[in-house]
């Protein structure tokens, strides 16, 4: 049976409304809270769980709230303040993508004490069904346990095996969140909850279109961005096949690839030494000026619970060329500040491709409807939403 959503007003206003969003008011606390958000992601991992952990920390704590980050050791990782590391993460091969899980000894009790220790009024796990971390802190913790899910999928076989062990844990959150209508469309294929649907934000100042241009773009020529890891769902290999029949029909471009994986190698064969597809490799900080100076970005991807990419690149005042997937129509609509094309088709994406190449006035219209749509989501809007949620969850048990 399908379960019951419950849609906030951020949610409701971007989703299923035209008009535009009210913001809640913030909510009161007696004093600031206490939080922990456990994560299997976090940098320098890149993707849009450990954006959706930073930014929120962030704000959370302009508001005047503590908040730490319970993660694991990963190669690259920095000491920072209020992150805390127990464990080593590995990467795995699942859901058709490179997933993280936490390996060591005596994780449960490192779990145990780090909750104890910080003395948390409330703990926030995100992707809480998953090893090791999240699961740890659903069992491990003290007070009450609020679970962000992020992720689309089209069937799971360790979910239906153990249907009845993780509905158990998904029943022992106070809450569940949920980034995206596709997200609960996947979780109802094998559990019943509460949804609340509180999609990712977006940082307005740090995305915009007035970013100084980046190293290895081109003025010459219009650019083809590409923004993501090289694993196969999201489609670096359409693109730039697709890239090939364009430049086959005399068009004038240049295609950016940003990012990088083990498929590397991969990626640089398909390419076949083309002068006019530039690998710059993995970049945080300058992710903006990418967008901000391409005529457009291109996002093949074939599964996606949440277009977190596409609202940068909407942020940059940048057009979407991406395909037709139900994760992305929560956050575009065809025509509106993207051209959407079915997933795979590798003549579709060339075809949109070029009708904005072709376009230029096409390619301001879309970019600036895009920069309109993608303030409803900035990080003061979405974090009070998630505050919200915390409220009803604590409701009096919050003293001075």
């Amino acid at each position: 049976m399908p379960s019951s959503v419950r849609v906030n007003n951020l949610a409701r206003a971007i989703h299923l409304t035209p008009a535009p969003w009210l913001p809640v008011a913030a909510p009161l606390f007696a004093r600031p809270l206490r939080i922990a958000l456990v994560t299997e992601y976090y940098y320098p991992h890149l993707g849009g769980i450990c954006e959706h952990v930073h930014f929120f920390a962030q704000e959370a704590r302009r508001l005047g709230h503590h908040v730490d980050i319970i993660t694991s050791q990963l190669e690259g990782a920095v000491k920072e303040p209020h992150v805390i590391r127990i464990g080593k993460s590995q990467p795995v091969y699942f859901n058709g993508s490179q997933a993280r899980v936490t390996l060591g000894l005596s994780l449960r009790k490192k779990m145990r004490e780090t909750l104890r220790r910080g003395e948390y009024d409330l703990v926030h796990v995100h992707s809480p069904l998953v090893p090791s971390l999240p699961l740890l802190a659903i069992n491990e913790a003290d007070c009450p346990v609020v679970g962000t899910f992020h992720t689309y999928f089209d069937r799971s076989y360790l979910y239906g095996i153990g249907r009845r062990y993780f509905q158990k844990k998904l029943d022992s959150l106070a809450a569940a969140i949920a980034v995206s209508h596709s997200t609960t469309v996947a979780l109802n294929r094998y559990f019943e909850a509460n949804w609340t649907i509180v999609p990712n934000g977006i940082d307005l100042e740090l995305f915009n279109p007035h970013a100084t241009p980046p190293p290895g773009i081109r003025k010459d020529v219009p650019v083809i961005l590409f923004l993501g890891r090289f694993d196969p769902r999201n489609g670096l290999t359409t693109l730039i096949e697709s890239f090939k029949k364009v430049r086959g029909r005399n068009r004038e471009a240049q295609l950016v690839v940003v990012g990088d994986g083990p498929l590397r190698k991969h990626y640089y064969r398909a390419a076949g030494g083309d002068p006019d597809i530039t690998f710059v490799g993995s970049v945080l900080g300058s992710r903006p000026s990418y967008y901000a100076h391409s005529a457009m970005y291109a996002c093949p991807t074939t599964k996606a619970s949440f277009g977190i990419t596409l609202l940068e690149s909407m942020a940059c005042e940048t057009p979407v060329v991406c395909s037709d997937i139900l994760g992305f129509r929560d956050v575009v609509k065809h025509e509106r500040e993207a051209l959407m094309f079915h997933c795979g088709d590798r003549d579709a994406l060339a075809d949109s491709l070029v009708r904005l190449l072709d376009d230029e006035t096409l390619r301001a219209r879309l970019g600036k409807t895009g920069r309109q749509e993608a303030q409803l989501y900035g990080w003061p809007r979405v974090t009070e939403a998630v505050l919200d949620v915390y409220a009803a969850v604590l409701g009096s048990t919050i003293s001075a």
